[in-house]
């Protein structure tokens, strides 16, 4: 999958956020053994020859149910699937950047939105979201681009879902934070929706964005599309076509009951890994290192807002079967069956290759793993991937090629165990 490197958002816009991004240079490395394009009889694998460093080599215990504790991150993470990816909006809208997360908290709209619209949706008790973002692909900071952030908040009741978008809607027609007001509009489809535009000067040119709040039940549902003025028409319409998808998609999301809605009683909370896939994926053992999103069973969509290409991301995933996925230190993706999963790592490699990876050597022992190697401006990134059955693990780092070859030598062993025949 080719998950996206995140780096910090500059700063914070009047809608929105200067949404940040990466910039790469090409490298080149020898392939070896079943590397890259070739296709010719690799020796079989010999276990004995993995080098594993000091990464386990068997299936993690289940991991359970979720906690009162953790049910707001699993919750989060299973509501990914039920969130719409920019590019289903636009299929040009394929460069993702952040925010792209789990929102833990109504605190958490701070970073989407503003500092004022996070202390709203705290106060009126949001409980947990999802956010995309991304952008149609530029070469250049001032390049004009069109971009949009899809976010789904839900929050104890429609009360609270609907006075929240009031009051952030009133506070950007009220509240200058610098950029200047905003104007209220209307869509003339779109009678439950709260809608404001403003207008910025960049070095592209006039850009126009649009922010609009719609309270779906439990649910706020937020769209922001940005894109150069001449181009206004087409914010509304993103809003539209996003509204289309999202209201239909957020109505089929199993949302684990409150208390208020269970009568008074804690429901059932649910199975952190949804398939039993996560357990053999490699854990992260860095506590830092875990943000809310990882750890964590996704399906092709909630896969897709975190992959550098979407659109062959879900695509691949949705036609090979692949319902849950492990992301955790390492990723598993779990075919339908032994055809899917060589069609994803065939795929998601050339994919690499065409990104301007180029092949590196494979472990040794491992001669049918597929390794990718590129300098970029934070470091040589490293990817391996290895199939073993109906399953696929991928391992990456930065400027460390042995770890990543000791994660994918694991990675295959933990393989060797998994049930080839689970749902």
């Amino acid at each position: 999958m080719r998950t996206t490197t995140w780096m910090p958002a500059a700063a914070v816009l009047a809608t929105a956020m200067l949404l940040a991004g990466c910039s790469n240079a090409d490298t080149t490395a020898e392939p070896t053994g079943k590397s890259g394009g070739d296709q010719t009889t690799a020796a079989s694998i010999d276990p004995a020859a993995l080098d594993t460093g000091s990464y386990p080599t068997s299936p993690a215990p289940e991991f359970g149910r979720a906690t009162q504790e953790t049910i707001l991150d699993v919750d989060g993470q299973r509501l990914a699937e039920f969130t719409v990816v920019p590019f289903e909006i636009d299929p040009e809208l394929t460069s993702v950047k952040m925010p792209t997360m789990v929102m833990r908290s109504g605190k958490n709209l701070g970073v989407v939105l503003s500092d004022a619209a996070g202390d709203i949706a705290h106060n009126h008790q949001m409980l947990y979201g999802y956010v995309s973002t991304a952008t149609t692909p530029t070469t250049k900071t001032t390049d004009p681009s069109r971009s949009v952030v899809q976010a789904v908040m839900r929050f104890n009741n429609p009360e609270d879902a609907a006075a929240t978008a009031r009051e952030i809607h009133q506070n950007l027609l009220t509240v200058d934070d610098g950029t200047g007001l905003e104007t209220a509009e209307n869509i003339d489809i779109l009678p439950n929706t709260l809608v404001s535009t403003g207008q910025t000067n960049f070095a592209a040119g006039p850009e126009v964005s649009v922010n609009a709040f719609t309270p779906h039940g439990d649910y706020l549902l937020y769209t922001w599309a940005k894109a150069p003025a001449a181009d206004k028409d087409w914010t509304a319409k993103a809003v539209a076509k996003s509204l289309q998808l999202q209201e239909p998609l957020i109505d089929q999301f199993p949302a684990t009951p409150t208390r208020a809605q269970n009568g008074g009683q804690s429901a059932q909370l649910p199975m952190i890994d949804q398939d039993k896939v996560l357990i053999y994926a490699l854990p992260e053992e860095d506590a830092q290192a875990q943000l809310g999103d990882d750890m964590a069973a996704y399906g092709p969509r909630g896969m897709a807002h975190r992959s550098t290409n979407p659109p062959l991301t879900y695509k691949i995933l949705t036609d090979a079967g692949s319902d849950h996925n492990a992301v955790y230190k390492t990723t598993v993706y779990r075919a339908k069956d032994d055809a899917g999963a060589e069609t994803i790592l065939t795929e998601f490699y050339n994919d690499l290759l065409s990104e301007g990876f180029t092949a590196a050597p494979t472990p040794q022992g491992l001669p049918d793993a597929k390794c990718a190697t590129k300098d970029t401006v934070n470091g040589t990134q490293d990817y391996c991937m290895v199939a073993n059955g109906r399953y696929v693990g991928e391992a990456s780092g930065t400027d460390n090629k042995k770890d990543v070859d000791q994660q994918i030598s694991a990675q295959y062993l933990i393989l060797e165990h998994a049930d080839q025949n689970a749902e």
